[in-house]
């Protein structure tokens, strides 16, 4: 890092009023590149850092926000778009000193291995999140970002195409949006926040990044006229026709933003009372941070693979690690104890129609983090369809047309949220112990006929069912919730000869699974990932190939007490 740079980051930050007092932090090179770190002993709830959201880098502020919102590019093909542009603007960039100093400070990217280095990732899940990663970002290059510059060679020159925008500056600018971008507000949405965004990750963090998220979806205040009209006409008017009516207003603030400049000082008294609103993105200390300790925040409960491929590092033991079971591997094992594939693919059938009303969404949203891609790492980048609609001649038509949409809609948000939710995909946890979905689906697969009649009748009778299970796992994990008062744990009616058999088999078909997991990494009694962190501390490994190895024994260790634990509770049965 040149010092230059770094000096005239600050004073860029200071001439756009990003507050921080001198004498209490500095920003200065560290084990993780550059980080914020204590210059004195702070306080718990010391605002370290504030930024105001009008120097953040988003799809609303940069130079080309009117052409992104044209072709309906967002995401982050949009934001990595912005920044691209922002850069090739050089010092007539506002965010030129910015983006001088992040193209001083890369971050190591999985993404950025050859292909033989790669390869000695396979053992983790990682290695599919990376190749997934390349093969979207080269599509997100072909048929986003070159379509966009050939459409506006009035601001793309063939120069400025060659020297700012190959596919290899895509690729550098969306490392830097990968691992950079934080989530602002409704109105930005993602975008890049200059010097907050220096705060390095820590598992345990002593500083929260916080924001205010509610604004104005039209022109991002917390509190202006355009949220009034909407409250005003939400009364009135279809709910059916809110997201059109927004598109509209949104379009004519801007159009009123270009042309009535004029009427500045006419309006200035009517609108003082925003200037007093203080809308900033802010590192807040949560705890006491000695002198030369660095302030740190906590970017997610998210597996190594997640931090691998998003940010570029790993942790070590990482609670958060899980290892995937995919659905076919786990109707292998029931077809192998049950010998009826048929009954196999029709209850797995009706577990899948049927799973949402008993699993909540809090379960589906358990991982949902902060930053560009959301805790399932989702590559969202496509043009939005955003049901553009001609004008309403009269309110009969419109309200037909309003279902007709609403209809598509909800379609499309049923699509969505499939993708979002994968549900050919279970997981195993950190402590060993399966995920819910797995737990449900291996007892419908193993219920006697006559109790799958049951379920299969009532919801009732299955919530019943799958809250006796559950139960029993909770006790005999000793996962039962954490009282400040100890609370007897509730006694249990023993199994029968048919939750016996059922118990049984569905104790078969985990070990089944995990031993089918386990083959990848060499897991067996006999291997330990202890042993295998001993080896890697002793080689001398760094940077990206050191967190992926961290990938693959964090997943061995997943799968090392997933042998144990359900080996145990075999042999008790």
């Amino acid at each position: 890092m040149k010092h230059h740079t770094l000096n005239a980051f600050l004073t860029w930050a200071e001439e756009n009023n990003i507050h921080w007092d001198k004498d209490a932090i500095e920003i200065r090179e560290g084990k993780h590149g550059l980080g914020i770190y204590a210059k004195k002993n702070l306080d718990a709830g010391y605002e370290a850092i504030q930024v105001p959201k009008s120097i953040v880098l988003s799809v609303e502020s940069t130079g080309i926000a009117n052409l992104l919102e044209e072709e309906d590019i967002e995401g982050y093909a949009g934001l990595t778009l912005a920044c691209m542009y922002e850069y090739s603007q050089g010092e007539e960039s506002v965010w030129s000193a910015y983006l001088a100093l992040l193209a001083e400070s890369r971050p190591q990217m999985p993404s950025d291995l050859s292909q033989d280095a790669r390869e000695l990732l396979k053992k983790s899940e990682v290695y599919g999140d990376i190749e997934t990663d390349l093969k979207d970002m080269q599509e997100d290059y072909d048929t986003v970002v070159v379509p966009f510059l050939e459409k506006h060679p009035e601001v793309f020159s063939a120069e400025i195409k060659a020297k700012f925008f190959s596919f290899e500056d895509f690729k550098t600018m969306t490392s830097h949006v990968s691992s950079r971008a934080m989530d602002v507000d409704n109105f930005h949405i993602s975008a890049l926040v200059p010097f907050a965004d220096i705060v390095n990750h820590n598992s345990e963090p002593n500083s929260d990044y916080l924001t205010h998220e509610e604004v104005c979806e039209v022109c991002g205040a917390i509190s202006c006229e355009h949220m009034d009209e909407v409250e005003d006409d939400e009364d009135d008017e279809a709910p059916e026709l809110a997201a059109d009516e927004d598109k509209k207003k949104r379009a004519a603030a801007k159009k009123a933003e270009a042309t009535d400049d004029e009427d500045e000082d006419d309006d200035e008294d009517d609108e003082d009372w925003e200037d007093d609103i203080n809308d900033t993105c802010d590192i807040i200390l949560d705890d006491d941070v000695k002198k030369g300790e660095e302030i740190t925040r906590h970017y997610g409960p998210f597996p190594n693979k997640i931090f691998l491929s998003k940010y570029g590092f790993a942790e070590v033991d990482n609670e958060h690690d899980t290892v995937t079971v995919q659905i076919e591997m786990v109707k292998k094992a029931a077809e192998s104890i049950l010998g009826d594939p048929a009954l196999v693919e029709e209850r797995t059938k009706w577990f899948l129609e049927t799973e949402d009303i008993f699993i909540g969404e809090d379960d589906e949203d358990e991982f949902e983090g902060e930053g560009c891609c959301d805790g399932d790492h989702d590559h969202d980048h496509a043009h939005h369809d955003h049901g553009h609609e001609q004008e309403k001649k009269d309110i009969e038509a419109g309200e037909a047309e309003a279902e007709e949409s609403d209809s598509e809609d909800e379609e499309s948000d049923d699509e969505a949220e499939e993708e979002d939710f994968p549900r050919d995909i279970m997981e195993i946890m950190h402590d060993g112990s399966i995920d819910d979905r797995l737990l449900m689906l291996l007892n419908v697969l193993f219920m006697e006929k006559e109790q799958f009649a049951k379920v299969e009748e009532s919801v009732d009778a299955a919530t019943e069912y799958f809250n006796d299970i559950f139960l029993r796992r909770a006790i005999e994990e000793d996962l039962a919730a954490d009282d400040e008062e100890a609370q007897p744990k509730p006694e249990l009616q023993p199994l029968d000869d048919a939750g016996r058999r059922v118990r049984k088999n569905v104790l078969e078909a985990i070990l089944q699974v995990i031993r089918l997991r386990a083959d990848a990494y060499d897991v067996s009694d006999k291997t330990t990932a202890e042993d295998d962190m001993e080896l890697l501390n002793k080689a001398g490994l760094s940077g990206t190939l050191y967190y992926g190895a961290l990938c693959v024994i964090g997943e061995k260790k997943v799968l090392q007490n997933a042998l144990k634990t359900y080996t145990k509770f075999q042999a008790e049965l």
